[in-house]
């Protein structure tokens, strides 16, 4: 029995830590965001493409790190996997179009596509930080 005491403890201090190195790497995020949208210069970026995919390839990494936030502390039956995933779904798709140089559902250009892209990338992290927060104050 203590030691199930004790798994559950780990659970819940990984869930943090997860979630505080998803949050760090959300202000990565949020420089390129800033960065791009001010008319600043992001390593590796040339233009809205490749802004759009740099956006898309440190939300990848964020979304590991929430994926983990949210099955550490909800499981993975939860209402936070279940729109995590859809979302993710719908971002890997943007993301393969955006490396074939198609359009992107209705978005008319990899502007409006970045804009979308940091908005479901906020999304996903106040899902997965929500899933942190909610399993916490039930426990």
């Amino acid at each position: 029995m203590a030691e199930a005491t004790a798994v559950k403890g780990k659970g819940r201090g990984l869930g943090i830590g997860m979630a505080a190195l998803g949050t760090l790497i959300g202000f990565v995020a949020l420089y390129v965001v800033i960065s791009h949208l001010g008319g600043g210069n992001v390593p590796f970026v040339s233009d809205d493409r490749t802004a759009f995919i740099a956006l898309a390839v440190v939300g990848v990494v964020m979304c590991g790190f929430g994926i983990q936030t949210i099955l550490n502390s909800t499981g993975l039956l939860s209402s936070g996997t279940f729109i995590g995933a859809i979302l993710g779904i719908l971002v890997l798709i943007a993301f393969v179009l955006a490396l074939m140089n198609r359009p992107m559902f209705l978005l008319s250009d990899y502007d409006s596509g970045f804009i979308a892209l940091a908005v479901v990338i906020l999304v996903k992290w106040c899902v997965a930080t929500g899933s942190l927060i909610y399993s916490l104050m039930a426990k």
